[in-house]
């Protein structure tokens, strides 16, 4: 089931391998804590109390209330599309709440401190934090870049973002130039990098640890920092969340206060030059 449930996640949703890898995480957790709890555990059978329990271990466990709620999140999920599927089952989350998750301050570095690391970067590295420096994307997006998504002459890039959404970013003319330099990394998909999905991420912050550490970022910090310096400029929820991809404006308006409340004059976007 969970297997299936998979499949429609990456086929027909198109989530990122990330997120599935979360999910199946998440549902295989569950499942092997419901038949260690009830002998008679089948997914027709497992109640709200069911839920309750399990959260209340996971919490037991010191599982932050944003894993807890992701958690909760799966597992309904696999019941809609179970529903949708046409078996006739109840969603024991139906009504579960989700536990309060503190506000948090997405954590961002001066431009010219990410413009310095970019100097320092050589070969893939150089490439790598260009892209995600210039677009603000994210680490799954970049690595499903294929050099057909690419507009040299526009210096654009089509990105395919979460949930099969797709949008159209800019970048500067050195980090497509810089492109150039890495087809010998091309898949036989023609993907721009060819890095396993099973090390992905791994890899690519060990790639970009020598130049990032010094100044204290990492893929996240520069999406937040780019996003940050795109509503220190003045763009609006609604323009911040279509070139980040958010699904929610409440997650773009965090840059706009971040940028309210931290910047006294206006800031430029990471410069390359």
């Amino acid at each position: 089931m969970i297997q299936e449930f998979s499949t429609y996640l990456r086929n027909i949703r198109g989530y990122s391998e990330n997120t599935i890898r979360n999910y199946t995480k998440d549902l295989i957790s569950f499942a092997n804590w419901a038949s260690t709890n009830r002998i008679d555990a089948r997914w027709s059978n497992i109640s709200r109390e069911d839920i309750d329990a399990y959260l209340s271990a996971m919490t037991e466990k010191g599982l932050k209330a944003t894993t807890t709620n992701r958690h909760l999140s799966s597992i309904s999920s696999l019941y809609k599309w179970m529903q949708r599927n046409g078996l006739e089952i109840e969603n024991p989350c139906r009504y579960e709440s989700r536990k309060k998750v503190p506000s948090t301050i997405p954590t961002t570095i001066p431009a010219n401190n990410l413009a310095k690391a970019y100097t320092k970067a050589q070969g893939v590295s150089k490439t790598m934090l260009g892209i995600l420096a210039t677009t603000g994307i994210r680490i799954q997006e970049m690595l499903d870049l294929t050099w057909a998504d690419i507009n040299f002459d526009n210096c654009t890039l089509h990105i395919k973002g979460k949930g099969s959404k797709e949008r159209l970013v800019t970048t500067e003319p050195e980090v497509l130039q810089k492109l150039r330099d890495v087809r010998q990394y091309a898949s036989m998909s023609n993907k721009l990098f060819y890095i396993s999905q099973r090390t992905a991420r791994y890899m690519i912050y060990q790639t970009l640890a020598p130049y990032c550490k010094p100044y204290h970022c990492n893929p996240h910090t520069i999406r937040h920092t780019f996003a940050t310096e795109l509503a220190k400029n003045g763009n609006n929820c609604t323009t911040i969340a279509k070139i980040l991809g958010h699904s929610h404006l409440e997650t773009s308006q965090k840059y706009i206060n971040m940028a309210e409340m931290s910047i006294a004059h206006k800031s430029t976007l990471l410069s390359l030059n």
